[in-house]
This record gives structure tokens, sequence and C-alpha cells, in this order.
């Protein structure tokens, strides 16, 4: 993971999603764990602009 990780629209949560996946079939190592906290992390923050924006 060489940028940050953000997510602005539905094809971008939909593509992290994807690559949620593609993480859980690869091998643990480090980078993998920081990678998907950093999906996490964006795809949480996502959701709850959506969440916001919907009120």
């Amino acid at each position: 993971m060489k940028t940050p990780i953000s997510v602005h629209t539905e094809e971008d949560y939909e593509q992290a999603q994807q690559r949620v996946a593609e993480l859980n079939a690869a091998p643990d190592s480090r980078e993998k764990e920081r990678e998907l906290e950093a999906l996490a992390e964006a795809m949480l923050a996502w959701e709850l602009r959506r969440e916001e924006a919907l009120e």
C-alpha cells in the first residue's frame, strides 16, 4: 500500500470490498494487515458520511 486509501463513491466502496476479498485470500503479512486496517477505516468513514447525508 503506497498511497492513502479513500472512498468517495459507491464505486470506490465496491472496489474496496473487492480488495478486502483479495487480501483475505492472500497469505498473512504485516503489509496485508496494514492495508486491511486502512480499507476498514476508509470504508467506515464513507458509511458514516453516507448515513449523515441520508438523515
